[in-house]
Order: C-alpha cells, then structure tokens, then sequence
C-alpha cells in the first residue's frame, strides 16, 4: 500500500463540520463510496502542484492508544480527527501537496491545533494557536522515542 500524508487536528468538531469546511476552503467534491458510513467521507479535488486530483478522507482518528503506557505514546493520540490524503504514485508531489494543505488549513482555522504526519510514522510539522508552526527534523516519528523532540509541540 502507497504512503500517505496525514493532518490530525485537535478539534471537538464532527468529522462532517471538518469536511464541510475543508470542502469549501479549497473546493472538494465528495468521492460516492456506497457507504453508509457518515463518520468517513471521502473528497477529491485538483492538485496545486502537478495535473492530478488529490484525494482527501475525512475521519476520526482510529489510531490513537488510549491510556497509554510511556512507551506506547504516540504524537497524533489526543487529537480526534484525521484528513488523509493521497494524490497517487508520486510521493514527492503528494508530500507537496500534503504540505500545502496543512498550511492552508492553518491560515484558514488558526484556533485548531494540527499535526501534519507522513504515513503515520513520520511527524514533518506541528502547529499551536499562539505559537505558530514547528518544523521536525527529519527522521523524527510520532512514537515514543521521539516524544522529547515533539512534546512542546504536541498537544497531549
């Protein structure tokens, strides 16, 4: 399975306030899954940065450890709500893209505390109202052994 990018957003906002205001911020349209399911939506829409379409799932997020133990912490626990997004084979223009998104959202709802991640592992960004936008070093993940490059970024 393809790498995807990820924002997780620390909001007690449904999953469909999220994609309505996503939907209107860089105007999506929703992808029919056939499911009844109305905490996973699907969107899609143009790239910025290649002649592709990007695709978006809005859901809460099914990966977070609930009471944790110290080596089982993981950056993106506490914030409900996920956006995944894919654009396809490219990986550089989907981490572009990716990239794009988190900044845009963050402009457009600057009260919402966000973590941009690549395939879950990766944690590039953290974003805190009042604080701005923390850049990771590379390499840094979202688990435990990392957790005191994060911790002052990431809301627990």
């Amino acid at each position: 399975m393809q790498d995807r990018e990820y924002v997780f957003l620390r909001t007690d906002e449904s999953v469909q306030a999220v994609a309505e205001w996503i939907q209107k911020l860089f105007a999506l349209e929703p992808i029919p899954n056939g499911s009844d399911d109305e905490d996973e939506i699907g969107l899609r829409g143009p790239a910025r940065t290649a002649d592709a379409t990007v695709g978006y799932e809005v859901q809460y997020n099914i990966y977070p450890v609930y009471d944790p133990e110290p080596d089982e912490l993981q950056a993106f626990d506490a914030y409900p709500v996920e956006i995944d997004i894919w654009l396809g084979k490219d990986e550089g223009t989907q981490a572009q893209e990716a990239r794009l998104v988190f900044d845009q959202l963050v402009q457009a709802r600057p009260d919402v505390p966000m973590l941009l991640c690549h395939d879950l592992s990766g944690l590039v960004a953290a974003y805190l109202p009042g604080r701005g936008v923390h850049e990771f070093p590379d390499n840094t993940t979202t688990y435990a052994r990392h957790a005191d490059v994060w911790r002052d970024w990431v809301q627990a």
